[in-house]
Order: C-alpha cells, then structure tokens, then sequence
C-alpha cells in the first residue's frame, strides 16, 4: 500500500441535522423501514458541490472542496431520517500531477472522502436513533470527470 497522490490536510463539518420520521406516519400507512436494511433506490438524495483552488492558482497543489448532502423527504421514497450535513475540506495533490490534472482529482477524489465522512456521521449519530442505524449508500463521483466514461461493471 502507499500514499494517494491526494491528500486531505484537514475536514470540517459545517453543519448537520439529521432528523428522525415521524411515527405519525408509519401509523398513517406510510411505507416505513428502518435500520441497516433500507433500501436507497428512488429516495432523493440531493447534493452541492464546491470546489476552489487555494493559494497559487496559476499551478495549483492545494483545492478546498465542500459538499452538502440532503435527504429532505419531501420527494421520493421517504428514508427513516431527513439529512442535511454540509463538510468542507483542504486536500493537496502532488505535484507529479499534471497540472491540468489536478481540480478534476480534488474535485472527483475529495467528494468521494468527504462523502465517506458524511456517510460514517449519519450512521454514528443515528446509531441511538428511533429509526435505528442509517448506513448512506455507497456512491461514486466519476460522472464529475470531465470525460465522463465511467466504466461499466
């Protein structure tokens, strides 16, 4: 194993709610499942996506990325939980890196990091939950590249 050509220097959550379902509406009829075993497929999940080259931006090592993720129910099937959780972080890429190379890798790379620290929030914080343990689905942000080739399983 070594080192990614990406490094996170630091991560910062900027805000988070997460917020049980009602039990008003499992007894309504609604659809209600909880814990490790629901299923994502048609829940919308929205997200935003920034990402800024920090210091020398003629040649740039070091990108700050933010990513917001919002489960809000109010579309879709409906998740146990209502998600709202915002993290920022710095990352650095190597210089071995072309240049040209380099926002795409923060961009597609330090999504898929900061997701990761959102998806183990959610879970941590809904372990206690009425609705049980929440485990986010696993994602990938390839269709962020700028060829948007993503490999097929």
């Amino acid at each position: 194993m070594r080192p990614s050509p990406i490094q996170l220097k630091d991560l910062s959550y900027l805000g988070f709610k997460i917020w049980p379902r009602q039990l008003t509406e499992v007894a309504a009829g609604a659809e209600h499942s909880t814990g490790l075993e629901f299923d994502f497929n048609d829940v919308m999940i929205g997200e935003s996506i920034e990402v800024a080259a920090v210091g020398d931006t003629s040649e740039p090592t070091t990108f700050a990325v933010k990513l917001r993720l919002l489960i809000d129910n109010k579309e879709g099937k409906l998740a146990p939980y209502e998600v709202d959780v915002e993290v920022a972080g710095f990352f650095e890429v190597n210089m071995s890196i072309k240049p040209e190379e380099r926002a795409e890798m923060a961009d597609v790379n330090g999504c898929a990091v900061l997701y990761g620290a959102i998806r183990d929030l959610v879970l941590n914080l809904t372990s206690r939950g009425v609705n049980g343990p929440m485990l986010l689905p696993t994602v990938n942000f390839l269709d962020r590249r700028k060829n948007r080739t993503v490999p097929s399983a």
